[in-house]
């Protein structure tokens, strides 16, 4: 294994509009993710697990450090190189609802990824397996957000990830809102996922037995300052 995504002393700072101070949320924060690596990074809510993982994503910049990708220094690139990094790094959000277009069938949001990114599915019958691998019907496509469950929405954003062919999958926080059964139905379905795939994760998360359960490794993030 080498590292395929790392975080190197990366701090971030946020101005607090009422108070009309900066809070530190980041402090020389580091990290490294190996090809076909699972790690969990764990922490009190508030010590920044989620602020990271967007930096890595490049959704936000981060005030110091360095993101890196592949061998490659990826904090300022932009354009072409950021949409193709984009497409190798995926992220299935705590709340994955927020992220599907409630005028849309499920089919079209699932397949946005492709359309944005200008990719064809590897052949004919890649998302039917998809579907198949997360025990879901090809019915579901047909339908709207608000006509499934929570846990089904969960295993459709992985589907819409996968479709991608990633090779690191964040995850933050994707069983916290889901009740106990269908937590253990998401997790074993990840790690079957992942043993299949050759695809590195990194988990975000509060819970110290998924984390042991999914993952061949767990960091920590200190409290925030």
């Amino acid at each position: 294994m080498y590292d395929l995504l790392c975080a190197k002393e990366i701090s971030k700072t946020f101005f607090h509009p009422i108070h009309r101070t900066r809070v530190s949320v980041l402090h020389q924060a580091s990290l490294s993710l190996a090809s076909g690596e699972r790690l969990a990074l764990m922490g009190p809510s508030g010590c920044g697990k989620s602020t990271l993982a967007r930096i890595l994503l490049r959704l936000i910049p981060c005030d110091r450090g360095t993101v890196w990708f592949a061998g490659s220094n990826i904090t300022h690139t932009r354009g072409k190189g950021l949409q193709a990094f984009r497409q190798q790094v995926q992220w299935i959000a705590q709340r994955p609802e927020g992220c599907f277009d409630p005028q849309w069938p499920l089919g079209k949001s699932v397949q946005e990824g492709l359309a944005i990114h200008k990719k064809s599915l590897s052949h004919p019958q890649q998302l039917e397996e998809i579907l198949e691998q997360v025990k879901l019907s090809p019915d579901i496509l047909t339908r709207f957000p608000h006509q499934v469950s929570g846990g089904e929405i969960q295993r459709l954003a992985l589907v819409r990830a996968l479709l991608m062919e990633p090779k690191v999958l964040i995850l933050d926080e994707v069983t916290s809102m889901l009740d106990v059964s269908v937590q253990a139905q998401i997790l074993h379905l990840l790690r079957d996922t992942f043993q299949q795939r050759d695809m590195a994760c990194l988990f975000l998360t509060h819970d110290i037995q998924a984390a042991n359960f999914l993952c061949h490794r767990v960091e920590t993030l200190p409290p925030r300052r």
